[in-house]
């Protein structure tokens, strides 16, 4: 059987964006599909190891309710993710290489790059 290729994108940095492309992209790897997770200029921050995630106004419970829940930390998924081997990509036109605070493995890839890669992957999403 080929091996699926998933890519999926965290364009944004508030609580509730950040679980879900870190979810997707740990279950797909864990099949042992290709997985490249990219960050937009405003999902970034993820891969800051000192990034504490915010929800968005309106939603503030989220965080007492994972705290209840004891889901874990966003730190502990991008180590999980990088121990699965998904690939963390950064679009070049989109992140200033000064704005990315990060001890995690990443590339810097063009635009291009990533659009042709979502084209061709069996399973593309965005949050």
């Amino acid at each position: 059987m080929d091996t699926k290729k998933v890519v999926v994108f965290a364009m944004h940095d508030e609580l509730e964006s950040a679980y879900p492309p870190l979810n997707i992209s740990i279950g797909a790897a864990s099949t042992d599909a290709d997985v490249i997770l990219a960050f937009s200029r405003n999902g970034i921050n993820i891969l800051d190891k000192n990034y504490i995630p915010t929800p968005s106004k309106g939603k503030e419970y989220l965080a007492n309710a994972l705290d209840d829940f004891k889901a874990t930390s966003i730190s502990d998924l991008l180590s999980i993710a990088v121990n699965l081997r998904v690939r963390f990509v950064v679009p070049d036109i989109d992140v200033p290489e000064s704005r990315i605070v990060s001890e995690l493995p990443f590339e810097k890839v063009p635009l291009k790059w990533l659009l042709n890669e979502a084209a061709t992957a069996d399973l593309f999403v965005h949050f």
